[in-house]
């Protein structure tokens, strides 16, 4: 399941058939200068209101009641502040959901240890670049999915990541039902 152009449908339909886990992949490259310009005008936000509004906040019921995992990047650059409004909701409805936010993403403190770095595509300096910028919004890490496992096998039913690998989302969930380790 994805952003802005996937069906409202989608989440019910895949709770309705009684699957294990939902995953939800929000982010690209694009999407991230979009979030953090987001979360400059508002600290509070920085994630994409489509996960609470559309696709996971209307079926928090269902989800309780089915116990579908629900494995998402939608953290966007603001991880735990989705996890906050998610848990504030799951609260305001009384039910026994437990989220985890995976964080760690975020290098927006550690600009000026890219300086020195050159871009892997044209060679060009970044710090050029960074200098050129009107200002950086957003500087991210893709992390794994082993975190997204940990949060799962510490019972969270429902994990927000910021910029995941995207093949984590899955493999995470994967890791946590076959008890794979790093070498597996």
């Amino acid at each position: 399941s994805a952003f802005f152009i996937d069906s409202a449908l989608a989440v019910p339909q895949l709770l309705g058939a009684g699957v294990d886990y939902i995953i939800l992949d929000y982010l690209a490259e694009g999407a991230m200068g979009m979030m953090g310009r987001m979360r400059l005008a508002d600290p509070d936000r920085g994630f994409p209101g489509d996960f609470m509004d559309v696709h996971i906040g209307p079926f928090l019921t269902q989800i309780a009641q089915t116990g579908t995992k629900i494995v998402s990047n939608a953290g966007a650059v603001n991880p735990a502040g989705l996890a906050k409004l998610l848990r504030s909701k799951i609260a305001e409805l009384g039910l026994p959901l437990k989220v985890a936010a995976v964080e760690g993403d975020c290098l927006m403190h550690r600009l000026a240890d890219f300086a020195d770095t050159r871009d892997m595509f044209d060679g060009s300096s970044v710090l050029e670049k960074i200098e050129s910028a009107d200002r950086v919004n957003s500087l991210v890490a893709y992390t794994g999915a082993f975190p997204i496992a940990a949060a799962l096998g510490a019972g969270a039913d429902i994990v927000i990541t910021g910029r995941a690998v995207d093949s984590a989302l899955a493999l995470g969930a994967l890791i946590h039902e076959f008890g794979w380790g790093p070498d597996d």
